[in-house]
């Protein structure tokens, strides 16, 4: 897809991941249907991108043939029409709000649409920046900050960028077509500005969650390094994310 601002990134859809898997394999469509039990018809249709009715079975089939680990499977049945996950909605923005003022102890902010609509002090002060800026994409892609905080900061690239892939995908499914919309407009907009963004778009690599909850993260202000466990419940159409302490990293 090209962009306003002339920029081409390749958005996801079913043709392209499973040639890209079958690739990976080194197989050509007639082995990649024999290992997945389907008929080579259906893979080329598949990999054409014309219109075919894609089950569970056919899916699972897909799946236990080419994909490497859970985020690339999800990422199918996404792709499939079939997400396996579905968001909560628990609670009011007010109510939120309320939240995070009694959240002292740890730091806790409320995301929404991939941005921090709120955040207590705590937050605020662990990824400074972060909650003034338009989206957490933003912030890690456009803030020299991000990479201060973050000492991994190219593995916590790699985890969004691929998340964001795979929430283009399976947001329509659920009905989340609002957030459709915001996570194609970040895309447009780090892809335009930031060749990082693209590099790490370019790589198709797809996550469907952090795979590692734990992060290690820097103050300045402190000059320690610290670790931190991440924690996601879904709440008033977004997510209550709070920050555990781990085992201080060094």
């Amino acid at each position: 897809m090209q962009f306003d601002n002339g920029v081409d990134v390749e958005m996801p859809t079913l043709a392209a991941f499973v040639k890209r898997l079958r690739l990976r394999r080194g197989w050509t469509q007639r082995e990649f249907a024999q290992h997945a039990h389907l008929g080579i018809g259906t893979v080329q249709k598949l990999e054409q991108g014309d219109k075919v009715s894609v089950g569970d079975r056919a899916l699972s089939a897909l799946a236990d043939a080419v994909c490497d680990n859970e985020h690339e499977r999800e990422h199918l049945r996404a792709l499939g029409g079939r997400p396996g996950f579905a968001l909560g909605e628990a609670a009011s923005a007010a109510d939120m709000s309320a939240l995070l003022d009694q959240l002292t102890s740890i730091p806790a902010a409320w995301v929404v649409n991939w941005g921090v609509a709120a955040a207590n002090d705590q937050y605020r002060r662990l990824m400074p920046g972060i909650a003034e800026a338009p989206s957490i994409a933003h912030w890690l892609f456009g803030d020299p900050r991000s990479r201060l905080v973050f000492p991994d900061w190219q593995t916590e690239a790699a985890y969004m960028v691929g998340i964001l892939r795979h929430y283009y995908v399976a947001a329509p499914a659920i009905g989340a077509t609002e957030n459709t919309s915001v996570t194609a407009d970040i895309v447009r907009e780090l892809s335009g500005r930031h060749p990082d963004f693209r590099r790490f778009w370019a790589t198709g690599d797809v996550y469907v969650r952090r795979p590692d909850s734990d992060r290690r993260v820097w103050s300045p202000a402190t000059a320690t390094m610290t670790a931190w466990r991440e924690s996601l419940i879904p709440a008033a159409s977004g997510w209550l994310a709070m920050c555990f302490p781990t085992t201080p990293a060094t």
